[in-house]
């Protein structure tokens, strides 16, 4: 008799002895991180603060009804706060729902290499998750509840997702973007900075960082220039002066060119063609009049903005990844980029283009 089959399916049995669970735990036995802020305090021993919207499930769901629990701690590391948060809250904590990451202003104007490390290493943080800088400080802006939000933490998507609002001052950068630019040569990131007005939450301003901290903050029609003229965003608009009375063009579309010379100082050349239509003016203005004025102030306001972009020594529009695959680049050549940018020219072109003046004939 063949005893071979019978002593494989007893060392199988004896094996299936020896494994554990999977540790699963149910809905009711977890806590979904909805949101999470980090913050610099200046202390040797516990430099960083943690803070963690968690949500609490409510039976109704309306209007201001939004339940959180905020819960901090300050640590020596952001892994060692993650950790010791675990003792003040009797749930597993889940970050797998967490879409909101937030860096305190001077965390931002110091380093984000920690806390860029420790997001990188976490499997269950999605990629998809939005980052910003938040105004003062992140614990400050997670205690603050807008008086709309329906859900814990849905403000933050709906301003972001564009589901809800779509403002050409909000700029939305994610989580597997932000360390593509930090890791990128010729690429620089950028953060949207958070502030709260005391009933909701305001989005206009634009940090620009190098590969370790913020370097310069954008005002609104900075900011503006900027989603338009490097994302393409539409929706926008460019206001001036017709005639003595404030004209105010609404951009549909948008489209970008950019080609850069390869001369002892570069010069970079962006064509922008902006289709729209009139939203404000006076009657019986001249198209081809108005178009000329346009192009003149969006060539005059992305020019200034590229300057002051370059004389900070950052690249958020990746003109350094431009040149290096548009020449084949190779390390010399990425040194010499490096070298000339303080220096590099832009020239910008715009072609506009109104499909209607608003107006019903």
């Amino acid at each position: 008799m063949n005893m071979r089959p019978f002593l494989m399916c007893l060392s199988l049995l004896l094996i299936c002895t020896s494994l554990g669970g999977c540790g699963f735990k149910d809905i009711d036995k977890r806590f979904f991180v909805v949101a999470m802020g980090v913050d610099w305090t200046g202390k040797e021993d516990k430099p960083y603060l943690v803070t963690l919207r968690l949500a609490i499930p409510a039976s109704k769901v309306g209007e201001g009804l939004a339940e959180s629990q905020i819960e901090h701690q300050e640590a020596k590391s952001i892994a060692e706060a993650v950790r010791n948060l675990k003792a003040h809250v009797d749930k597993e904590l889940d970050f797998g729902h967490c879409r909101m990451f937030l860096f305190g202003e001077s965390l931002a104007t110091r380093s984000l290499e920690e806390p860029l490390n420790w997001l990188t290493r976490r499997r269950d943080i999605q990629l998809i998750s939005y980052t910003a800088v938040a105004e003062p400080t992140a614990s400050k802006l997670l205690e603050s509840n807008p008086t709309t939000e329906r859900l814990a933490g849905n403000s933050f998507f709906l301003t972001f997702g564009k589901e809800g609002t779509v403002s050409p001052y909000t700029v939305t950068e994610l989580l597997f973007d932000t360390f593509r630019r930090f890791k990128e040569k010729g690429l620089d990131p950028y953060f949207p900075i958070i502030s709260f007005d005391g009933d909701s939450y305001v989005v206009e301003h634009l940090a620009l960082l190098n590969k370790t901290n913020q370097r310069i903050v954008l005002n609104p029609p900075e900011t503006q220039f900027y989603n338009m003229s490097a994302n393409e965003f539409s929706k926008s608009g460019i206001s001036i002066t017709y005639n003595g009375q404030p004209l105010s063009f609404y951009v549909a579309r948008v489209k970008k060119h950019i080609s850069i010379s390869k001369e002892a100082t570069p010069v970079v050349k962006l064509k922008l063609n902006l289709t729209g239509m009139i939203e404000q003016g006076t009657l019986g203005l001249d198209i081809h009049k108005v178009q000329p004025q346009l192009e003149q102030q969006v060539n005059q306001s992305v020019e200034a903005l590229l300057y002051k972009i370059r004389d900070a020594k950052v690249d958020p529009y990746g003109f350094g990844l431009h040149y290096l695959g548009q020449y084949f680049g190779k390390e010399k050549d990425w040194e010499y980029w490096q070298s000339i940018y303080p220096e590099v020219k832009f020239e910008v072109e715009t072609h506009v283009k109104i499909e209607s003046t608003g107006l019903v004939h």
